[in-house]
């Protein structure tokens, strides 16, 4: 099968890739005028997609990603993609990310509440890598 998007909004496409069973949330420039109400809003599109999918693993693409957060997300995240029964999560970065990535010797670690690792990555391929060791 191939990848589908299985849902959108203003702020984000969610997409699912059958051959690896993992779901995807992009996020898209627009995120320069959301709320934090509003990608909440994505996030529960992604969130639930992946309750109802049952992905191994989750990529989130940063890299048009253009919103600073208010507290509380981390939390709502983790608690949400555990019902899915996640093993990883792999951030790709915007190029601004100021945070420590993976190549640059970053460990993933379960974020917050979750049961699961998360790493954030320079490029799409080393997530990739990691997602599918």
């Amino acid at each position: 099968m191939p990848d589908e998007i299985v849902a959108k909004d203003h702020w984000g496409q969610v997409v699912f890739y059958h051959e690896w069973n993992s779901l995807e949330l992009k996020w898209l420039p627009a995120t320069a005028d959301a709320t934090d109400a509003d990608l909440k809003t994505t996030m529960e599109l992604f969130a639930e997609e992946a309750v109802n999918r049952h992905p191994n693993t989750l990529i989130v693409d940063t890299t048009e990603f253009h919103h600073a957060w208010g507290d509380g997300i981390t939390r709502w995240r983790g608690a949400r993609y555990n019902q899915a029964g996640v093993t990883k999560l792999a951030f790709i970065a915007s190029p601004g990310y100021p945070g420590p990535t993976v190549e640059a010797g970053a460990a993933p670690v379960p974020d917050g509440p979750a049961n699961f690792p998360t790493g954030w990555f320079k490029s799409r391929e080393a997530a990739y890598h990691w997602l599918a060791s």
